[in-house]
């Protein structure tokens, strides 16, 4: 496979999975669930394919290029397929790779940032735990982690995991300081930092901060 960027820019920017869904009809009242699950696995389809491809170029050009739009794409897997993708595992791995080859460019920064607050909002990290997902057509989903919130080993992994998102978001702005959505995200994980702190203190437990 050849080496083209501007392949690797187009798929690192393709489209999510509710706005797939949403250009090809899936939204409209008429459609089944058939329909539905037809147009979703199309989607899922086409990232696994690029996913591949990508993995193959790796194996000559283990660069932050390919790496962070590995990234991407596995931010677009199907996260009812398994632990490794609802838990960003790959997102994560692929954006660790890519600001290590390169920590000037801020996007990878971002999405580093965003995979770490996904996985502190669902509870953290489980090797065990599958929670179970329902999608539904209003792009709604509801989710049962499995996780007890009052558990204090909880409240430090999502501790953990918020600080984390806070330090990769800094440094994205650090890079490019008039990004407002970058600006707003950090805004958001820093209240949610200070709201999970207060939480433990109100409920007694001890937290390292």
């Amino acid at each position: 496979m050849q080496y083209d960027k501007a392949m690797l820019k187009s798929w690192a920017e393709m489209e999510m999975w509710d706005q797939h869904l949403e250009r090809n009809g899936a939204f409209n009242d008429y459609v089944s669930k058939e329909g539905w699950q037809h147009i979703e696995q199309k989607y899922f389809r086409e990232v696994k394919r690029r996913i591949e491809s990508c993995k193959r170029l790796l194996t000559e050009h283990d660069d932050a290029c390919i790496h962070y739009t590995l990234a991407q794409l596995y931010d677009r897997g199907d996260m009812n397929e398994s632990t490794d993708l609802l838990f960003k595992r790959g997102v994560r791995f692929h954006c660790i790779r890519a600001v290590r080859k390169n920590p000037n460019y801020a996007p990878q920064w971002t999405l580093l940032a965003e995979s770490y607050a996904w996985v502190a909002s669902i509870g953290g990290d489980s090797k065990k735990v599958m929670p179970s997902m329902e999608v539904l057509c209003e792009k709604t989903i509801t989710m049962d982690t499995g996780i007890d919130s009052r558990d204090p080993r909880v409240h430090r992994r999502v501790l953990w995991l918020i600080n984390r998102a806070i330090t990769c978001m800094k440094r994205a702005i650090d890079l490019e300081p008039e990004n407002r959505r970058d600006n707003r995200k950090m805004r958001e994980y820093c209240r949610g930092r200070d709201e999970l702190i207060a939480e433990s203190q109100k409920d007694g437990f001890r937290q390292r901060i």
